[in-house]
């Protein structure tokens, strides 16, 4: 049963680190956008908010993000760290905290940005098709839902790809970038 709660400790600080600085972001960009706090926020500002909200929660713990899901592949890819803190000062090391910054940034915004407003107005105006149901708030969740995942999936690979790669025989990075790992998926493997 060890196995499954590989790095329980980092997955409790990651959850903290992302909810504290999703939520404070959002609603800083929140305030900032919705100047009357009386008026309710459409679709769009909701939009607005959630996106730079996501970029800044992604970027700010991305180290965390990182050396958590160095932490799950471990087995495969024998690292050698022995704890969450281990692995955060082995990376600071390695100078690779930001590694896929970008894409994690941009991969909370899209899952955010789609589900935050479309989720508020599917709520809405499901109640004309189901009139007044429980089921509207199902609903709109399992379509918002689905709007994020399709719209922050392709970032998530990305990040993935850029967390976990390894240098190649000639010593070189296969990706320096989220964007040259975004061309080079297009050109070669599309």
């Amino acid at each position: 049963m060890k196995k499954f709660y590989t790095s329980y400790e980092g997955f409790a600080f990651k959850t903290i680190a992302y909810t504290t600085a999703r939520t404070g972001a959002f609603l800083y960009f929140y305030d900032w956008f919705n100047k009357d706090p009386r008026r309710y926020a459409k679709p769009e500002m909701l939009f607005y908010t959630a996106v730079p909200a996501g970029v800044v929660a992604g970027i700010l713990t991305n180290p965390i993000d990182l050396v958590f899901t160095w932490l799950q592949a471990e087995e495969f890819y024998k690292r050698g760290y022995n704890s969450f803190w281990d692995g955060l000062l082995k990376a600071n090391e390695e100078r690779v905290l930001f590694r896929g910054a970008v894409a994690n940034g941009l991969r909370i915004s899209m899952l955010l940005g789609t589900m935050t407003g479309l989720h508020d107005w599917m709520k809405e105006h499901a109640y004309y098709f189901l009139g007044p149901s429980h089921l509207n708030r199902l609903f709109a969740t399992i379509l918002a839902t689905s709007v994020g995942v399709l719209a922050s999936y392709p970032f998530e690979t990305i990040r993935t790809r850029l967390y976990l790669m390894k240098s190649l025989p000639n010593g070189v990075m296969p990706y320096n970038s989220a964007l040259d790992c975004f061309t080079k998926m297009i050109h070669y493997e599309a």
